[in-house]
């Protein structure tokens, strides 16, 4: 099995590490893009670029939606920096909007008149 998706190699090496979340994630050693080849990632500040919001916002999400209704996992970690392919950003975007929005769980019910 490749270590990603982009990876035609077998090498795996298992690795614990908290940024990412999910009982059936599996964070591994990454490898060398090759001669000649760089590969980019968007970490929260290109993120929060797409919404207009701060890169501590797009924090934020991570941590404050975890339980119902978790953030995409990042495809790499370069220190404790998560990055996600350009790729993948229909599908952030699609999470976005359906994250749950201001006045969610319903709040303090309203005076009856």
């Amino acid at each position: 099995m490749p270590c990603c998706r982009w990876c035609k190699s077998d090498v795996q090496v298992p690795v614990n590490f908290s940024l990412v979340s999910g009982e059936n994630h599996r964070v591994e050693d990454g490898h060398s893009a090759g001669e000649g080849l760089t590969l980019r990632y968007v970490g929260m500040v290109e993120i929060g670029e797409w919404f207009e919001v701060s890169h501590r916002t797009v924090a934020l999400w991570r941590r404050r939606y975890a339980a119902d209704h978790p953030f995409p996992e990042p495809d790499v970690v370069i220190g404790r920096t998560p990055g996600w392919s350009p790729a993948r950003e229909a599908e952030i975007r699609a999470w976005e909007r359906a994250r749950p929005g201001q006045g969610a769980g319903g709040g303090r019910p309203r005076k009856a008149t």
